[in-house]
């Protein structure tokens, strides 16, 4: 019970009966001291124990440390705890030392549980005094504190001082290391003492390689490590396979070194010298590279051409076009760069991809082709870890100027013409371009003066190949006769910034009277008809000598055998 009944009115009685509920509070409490002091150290020695043998994480230890505090709450509970707020009242008491002296023969609870002064029978009241008094006389000679049993509370406090003793010496023999696994056991970040400390496992370049790179591991010793050991184990663990691959490395100013060439998937390093032990983890990843690429080309504008898509071998492209490029990736890349590589082989110019935000697996660029030496470009890309493409390939160019016009003067067919001052002088243009001419001008001066234009407009758009007559009224000019006037025709395409422009020959005019403009016309006619009559005769001697060939052969020819 933990409440305490009416003290009996002996004060004799009252001071032992106290006395041994004292005793049970003391033996219960110090036991309860003890036991927890005993737990304490063997929970924190068993736990920097296998600390140190399997090196816990902080999570482990954080778990352990909870484990050790829940028994250690459950031990202050039941033997400290208890006995401090349930403690034995006066009747209990009594029953107990009843039974560890039976002389009593239960005048002692009868003593605490009787009150002369509550009597209203004053025969009964001086029973209850008789019987107190006698109880007293029992009483004074016997030590009621004996009634509770030591044992147990000397037996813990022993183990208490054992353990703990041990415990203090074996902590203060093996500093620090003891120290610094106390300190781990309270979750410090410390390492686990060793004999030999590796301070750290360098991987160069990075934890993170590209398949294909070579590696090279170091493992370094801590300087305050007591022992230095000639040879260190590495072993090298790949995801696919079952079991890790040794590697023995000798000592060499206290670091052990180790080199993997073309290395294709990820792995695990354990480093092993004499105690101490340390683990990296070492990331493999693909470099980036082009999964697919398309092409577009866009013509300059004046072409009015739409967009066209464009094969990899299919790249002779109009100088001046937009060649857009899309990329699809094996992986996710931060930044990309096309390099435009010239005839001589060197890049001419670099230009950023355009990546999403984040990064992405898509990426594009538009190239303006303005350079008629580009003889190619390359894509490279970067991915997070900062790798970049290798071997990456060489899509070729062909670069095609836009050529200026050709153009020529179908008629006249002479190079030179007479004409009257009222004449009309027929004009046939042909002309021909890639992709269209804008305009088309005749161009004539007389003597030294400078040259006159006249637009020719053809009645509908002039396309990529076209024939232009134009009737040249040479009466507008009123030139006296005997002027010659010299005329070519010029056609402009409609190239940017620059048009491409040509001309055809040039061709004379001869500003002549009407009697020698006959006399010539004359002249052709009579050229004409002699050069028909010269034409048949020439015909005939050809058919003449044909006809002697053909009879030579028949004469000649012997008849086939049967």
């Amino acid at each position: 019970m933990s409440q305490d009944t009416t003290a009996p009115t002996s004060h004799l009685l009252q001071r032992k009966l106290a006395g041994v509920r004292d005793k049970h509070l003391y033996v219960g409490v110090g036991a309860g001291i003890a036991w927890l002091i005993v737990a304490a150290v063997i929970l924190l020695a068993a736990g920097m124990w296998l600390d140190w043998i399997f090196e816990f994480s902080r999570d482990t230890r954080l778990l352990l440390l909870v484990l050790d505090a829940g028994v250690l709450a459950t031990i202050f509970v039941k033997h400290i705890f208890g006995p401090l707020t349930n403690r034995p009242n006066y009747e209990e008491v009594a029953l107990e030392v009843e039974r560890a002296l039976p002389e009593f023969r239960s005048r002692l609870i009868a003593s605490t549980q009787m009150n002369p002064e509550m009597e209203t029978d004053a025969t009964a009241a001086s029973f209850v005094r008789a019987l107190v008094s006698q109880t007293e006389q029992l009483a004074g000679a016997e030590d009621f504190n004996r009634v509770v049993p030591s044992d147990g509370f000397a037996k813990a406090a022993v183990w208490a001082v054992l353990i703990g003793g041990l415990g203090y010496m074996a902590y203060g023999k093996y500093q620090p290391d003891t120290g610094d696994l106390l300190q781990r056991a309270f979750l410090d970040d410390r390492p686990v003492p060793r004999f030999t400390h590796i301070a750290a496992i360098e991987v160069e370049p990075k934890t993170v390689l590209a398949r294909g790179d070579n590696v090279t591991i170091h493992v370094k010793l801590d300087e305050k490590s007591r022992v230095k050991p000639e040879t260190a184990v590495i072993a090298i663990g790949y995801a696919s396979a079952s079991r890790a691959t040794p590697h023995t490395r000798t000592n060499a100013n206290n670091t052990f070194t180790l080199h993997l060439e073309n290395v294709r998937e990820s792995f695990t390093i354990e480093a092993r010298a004499n105690d101490g032990t340390a683990t990296e983890s070492v990331e493999v990843v693909p470099r980036p590279a082009v999964r697919t690429i398309e092409f577009t080309q866009k013509y300059p504008s004046y072409t009015g051409l739409k967009d066209q898509p464009r094969q990899r071998g299919d790249l002779m492209l109009l100088l001046g076009s937009e060649l857009k490029v899309r990329v699809t990736t094996n992986k996710k890349v931060v930044k990309g760069t096309v390099f435009l590589v010239s005839s001589a082989g060197e890049v001419a110019q670099e230009l950023p991809l355009s990546v999403p935000q984040g990064g992405g697996d898509t990426v594009s660029a538009s190239l303006l082709l303005d350079d008629l030496h580009l003889t190619g470009f390359s894509v490279r890309l970067e991915d997070e870890h900062g790798f970049t493409s290798q071997d990456e390939a060489l899509y070729r160019l062909t670069m095609l100027p836009d050529k200026p016009p050709i153009v020529r003067v179908l008629e006249p067919v002479r190079r030179e013409e007479k004409v009257t001052q009222r004449a009309r002088l027929p004009i046939m243009v042909s002309v021909k371009d890639d992709y269209g001419v804008d305009q088309l001008v005749l161009k004539y001066h007389t003597g030294d003066g400078v040259p006159q234009s006249v637009p020719l407009k053809p009645e509908s758009a002039i396309g990529r190949l076209a024939r232009v007559p134009f009737d040249w009224k040479i009466r507008d000019l009123q030139m006296p006769v005997g002027t010659v006037v010299t005329y070519w025709v010029e056609a402009m395409d409609a190239k940017a910034p620059e048009p491409g422009v040509s001309k055809s020959r040039e061709l004379t005019a001869l500003v002549v009277t009407d009697d020698e403009k006959r006399r010539d016309l004359q002249n052709r006619a009579t050229d004409s008809i002699t050069g028909i009559n010269a034409t048949a005769e020439q015909q005939q001697k050809l058919n003449q000598e044909l006809g002697e060939i053909i009879r030579a052969q028949a004469i000649t020819s012997e008849p086939n055998n049967e």
